[in-house]
């Protein structure tokens, strides 16, 4: 939002940009309906689904080229805008002398708010005040400059005209002297009705009344450092010490025997600023300045996990456990392992994709499934386009063994463009990935892993690579308090499906009757 005496009209200009794939690859939002009925005959089927082109539904997200990867999407993360006009206070119950006004538009312009540009004692302005109405007496949100002002309790109107209880955070980030120029930000808003994401319904009246409103987390681009620094990070520690002090009231409460506590602030602002950790040309950006940024994110956990270290004394045992790590990326240009997307350029080159073409002979954004052999979807995954499986399919099921040779050792045989190394550690059929957990029917039909330093971020890659500024994708496993051995290293490699049967033995439950795990006997104080 920005204000001036410059500007001319009041305007909202509504973010048009074509919306980022809905989640992460690990998220399907019809997955119930996908897997709790049978296909029939002529019906799109799960693999379908995942190579996004299903009957009826394009794909959501095709990368041609590198400004249609993650990390460029994010740099131009859609906002909406507003701009208002600042003018003298007119009409006003109650405008303190020499204030000036202008106007908010939220609720995808359908609300228009008054505010009030304010100056102290000293004649310099540094406050906007902002109102339901003029005829108001007071403000319902007072903002110094700079200052973030969290949980404002207001109400929006949606586009079919219900009214909604919210809260937002607020920063007056910039404030003329003179009063003349004013930028704020206002964060997404965060409905405060929604008991029915909790279970009991009665846990989201109880944390409320003791801790207070859920806040809403940050939807900003990284591509400011002072705006990671100023309202990200910020907004993200007002977030963690609200759910530390939810967490610990319910523990003090004794209402809960074990409490799982997932925090998603690294890697909610890794994904959008930590690939500029290392310097390109076409971002010129300041990676000593984005490394520090990054610690600072990592001491923000650290004071997190020490609201709970007390408890130790209580008699509780703390596991510290992650499911990822996040890697610098040094080498963006090889395409082919994007999480949410069909991943077209490097899969283009080896002859397996084909892309339908404009009238200037240039690749549309739709896969021609009539050349095609097959896509990579996925991060780490290749569907060879079978015929029998799709209603497009050209690759004969007798040739299937044949062409997963070739396509593995065509990866095998790819390299940089730049740096003329192999881009691909690892590639195997979906029968032979069965060891590292991958088979079956929701995986490619051929299943690989990007090599150390061509690495995007997370998920493409195998848990032991390394990235730039010492960073890794290994998750960490710490753990202490009672049933734990202490001082005590192991050398067993812990994976993520021993977590669970670890915190069984520790309960004195039994063990998930699906577990793949084993527990970490290992550290354990007791023998079994």
């Amino acid at each position: 939002m920005e204000a001036s005496e410059e500007i001319e009209a009041l305007t909202y200009e509504a973010n048009n940009k074509e919306k980022i794939a809905a989640g992460a690859g690990c998220i399907i939002d019809d997955v119930a309906e996908l897997m709790g009925k049978e296909e029939k005959e002529g019906e799109s089927n799960f693999r379908d689904t995942i190579i996004g082109a299903e009957a009826g539904k394009g794909i959501k997200n095709i990368v041609l080229t590198e400004k249609d990867t993650e990390v460029n999407i994010l740099l131009n993360l859609p906002l909406d805008k507003v701009l208002s006009p600042i003018k003298p206070a007119n009409g006003w119950a109650n405008a303190p002398e020499g204030a000036k006004e202008f106007y908010i538009l939220l609720s995808k312009g359908l609300e228009r708010r008054p505010a009030l540009i304010l100056k102290n004692e000293a004649g310099i302005y540094d406050t906007v005040a902002i109102y339901y109405s003029k005829k108001d007496a007071a403000p319902y949100a007072t903002l110094p400059e700079a200052k973030m002002v969290y949980d404002v309790n207001e109400t929006i109107k949606t586009e079919d005209g219900r009214t909604l209880e919210c809260v937002r955070h607020y920063q007056a980030a910039e404030i003329s002297k003179d009063g003349s120029h004013i930028k704020l930000f206002l964060n997404a808003p965060m409905e405060i009705n929604r008991d029915e994401l909790f279970h009991p319904k009665s846990l989201y009246q109880d944390v409320v009344e003791h801790v207070g409103h859920v806040p809403a987390r940050p939807v900003v681009t990284g591509k400011s450092a002072k705006v990671v620094e100023t309202m990200m990070i910020p907004i993200w520690d007002h977030y963690s010490q609200w759910q530390a002090d939810a967490l610990t009231y319910l523990m003090k409460e004794n209402k809960y025997d074990i409490i799982f506590s997932h925090l998603h602030n690294i890697d909610g602002m890794g994904h959008m600023f930590w690939h500029y950790g290392k310097y390109q040309d076409y971002w010129n950006n300041d990676e000593n300045k984005y490394q520090a940024l990054m610690e600072q994110v990592y001491v923000q956990t650290d004071n997190y996990i020490g609201r709970f270290l007390p408890y130790l004394e209580e008699g509780w045992t703390i596991i510290v456990t992650a499911d990822h790590g996040l890697v610098v990326t040094e080498h963006h240009e090889n395409i082919l392992s994007e999480v949410s997307s069909v991943n077209v350029p490097v899969m283009r080159d080896l002859g397996y994709t084909v892309m339908k073409k404009d009238a200037n002979g240039n690749d549309t954004k739709e896969v021609d499934f009539s050349k095609t052999l097959a896509v990579a979807s996925r991060s780490q995954h290749i569907y060879l386009n079978l015929k029998g499986r799709y209603a497009y399919g050209i690759v004969d099921p007798a040739d299937k063994y044949e062409l997963e040779d070739q396509i593995i050792s065509d990866l095998y045989n790819y390299r940089d463009k730049k740096t003329g190394k192999r881009v691909v550690s690892m590639a195997l059929r979906n029968k032979d990935a069965l060891v590292l957990g991958m088979s079956g029917p929701e995986c490619g039909d051929i299943i690989f892993f990007m090599e150390e330093g061509y690495n995007i971020i997370h998920a493409d890659s195998l848990s032991t690579q390394y990235g730039y500024a010492d960073t890794s994708v290994s998750p960490i496993f710490v753990a202490a308090g009672p049933g734990i051995k202490e001082g005590f290293t192991t050398d067993r490699v812990i994976k993520q499906i021993d977590v669970a049967p670890t915190i069984a033995v520790l309960g004195g439950v039994r063990m998930p009757a699906q577990c793949e795990g084993a527990p970490v006997y290992q550290i354990l104080s007791e023998e079994f």
